[in-house]
């Protein structure tokens, strides 16, 4: 396994919008029946809490359980934590990824291109979450 580079963790990124929007569609969807077909007006703080927890649940649990989202499987990314004795990132690791992600994410991918000029080659995410991305160039 080697490391990652940044074209194929964006390239991840922009794979795992699909499976995210398809969740986000199907919440809409329960949230109109519910609703006895009321749309749910705009800025409505809980409609707001509940999409941003669903994207958080779809990241965490796929890095926990998985070590890798949709979109990083397809691109053949890992997630392993530093921690040799550890088989994969506990819940404390997988959520403190995904907060530093949404801040890098919203910095324009600061946190992401961080790999450029680590000595390590290590994002933000990698950082805060002592962890690790490999990628495997054989199937």
């Amino acid at each position: 396994m080697s490391k990652t580079n940044v074209l194929k963790h964006i390239a991840a990124f922009v794979y795992d919008i699909f499976p995210v929007i398809g969740i986000l569609i199907v919440t809409s969807g329960i949230t109109l029946v519910l609703r006895a077909g009321n749309h749910v007006q705009a800025h409505t703080w809980w409609f707001q809490v509940i999409i941003v927890c669903e994207i958080a649940l779809y990241y965490i649990y796929f890095w926990k359980v998985g070590g890798q989202t949709i979109g990083m499987k397809a691109w053949q990314i890992h997630i392993k934590p530093n921690n040799g004795n550890q088989q994969q990132l506990s819940w404390k690791q997988a959520g403190m990824r995904f907060i530093i992600g949404i801040f890098s994410t919203a910095l324009l991918g600061l946190g992401l291109f961080w790999k450029l000029f680590s000595k390590e080659s290590k994002s933000w995410m990698d950082l805060a979450s002592d962890s690790h991305t490999t990628y495997n160039s054989t199937k």
